[in-house]
C-alpha cells in the first residue's frame, strides 16, 4: 500500500524534531560538563561569606559574678555587637592585668579552661546585630592567703583585645574588674570565645 505525500511529510517532521530535541539535550549536557567544579555545590558555599568583626563594632564588659565553687572562680566576659551587620569572630582574647604585680610577681594569663568554665575549642562565632558572644577567666582563690586581701594583690582593670581585624589604632577594651590575684596564686586561664551571653560552665 502506497503511503500517501502528507504523511511522508508528517514522518519527515517527527523525525527532525526529535533530532532537534536530543541535539539541545546533547548541548545542555556538554555545557555543564565543561562548567563542572571539583568542589560541590552547596547553599553556604553561594552564600556571601560573614566578615571578620571590626573593632569598631563591637564591645566588652563583665557580665556578672558567679558564685564561687570550693577553691575556684571565674568571671564571664560578655562581647556585644553594637553594629548593624554580623561579624565573625575566632579564637582567644588576650587580656592585660593593670597593676597585675606583686613583690615582682606578674600575672599570668593562658589559653584554655579552668575554675568554673569549661575547656573547649576554638571555633568561628558569628554575632548578628544586637547579639552577643562571650568567654570566661577563671582562678582559683585559695593560695597564698598570708598575702594582703587589698590594694596590692587587687586588680580593678583588665585591658582586653580581641582578635578583631588588625587596625592602626589601639584595639584595647577596658573592664572593670575587682579580682584578688595574690589569692589565685598569679595563674588565670581564659577561655576562647563563645557563641551567646554565656561561655560553657563545667
Amino acid at each position: 500500500m502506497r503511503r500517501s505525500a502528507s504523511y511522508q511529510g508528517l514522518k519527515r517532521y517527527r523525525l527532525t524534531t526529535r533530532s532537534l530535541r536530543l541535539s539541545a539535550i546533547a548541548i545542555v549536557l556538554l555545557v555543564a560538563l565543561s562548567l563542572r567544579s571539583d568542589v560541590p555545590w552547596s547553599p553556604s558555599a553561594a552564600a556571601a561569606p560573614v566578615p571578620e568583626c571590626y573593632h569598631s563594632q563591637l564591645e566588652v564588659a563583665v557580665a556578672w559574678g558567679l558564685p564561687p565553687a570550693t577553691g575556684t572562680n571565674g568571671i564571664p566576659f560578655l562581647i556585644a555587637n553594637t553594629g548593624k551587620s554580623a561579624c565573625r569572630i575566632e579564637g582567644y582574647p588576650h587580656l592585660t592585668f593593670v597593676n597585675g604585680t606583686y613583690k615582682k610577681r606578674a600575672v599570668k594569663v593562658i589559653n584554655g579552661g579552668g575554675g568554673l568554665f569549661a575547656t573547649v575549642k576554638p571555633r568561628v562565632v558569628v554575632i548578628e546585630p544586637g547579639g552577643t558572644a562571650s568567654f570566661g577567666l577563671g582562678f582559683g582563690d585559695a593560695a597564698n592567703q598570708q598575702d594582703p586581701d587589698g590594694a596590692a594583690c587587687t586588680t580593678q582593670n583588665i585591658y582586653v583585645t580581641l582578635p578583631v581585624r588588625v587596625s592602626q589604632f589601639p584595639q584595647n577594651y577596658e573592664t572593670t574588674v575587682d579580682v584578688n590575684f595574690c589569692f589565685s596564686n598569679f595563674e588565670f586561664s581564659v577561655t576562647p570565645i563563645e557563641a551567646g551571653p554565656l561561655p560553657k560552665q563545667r
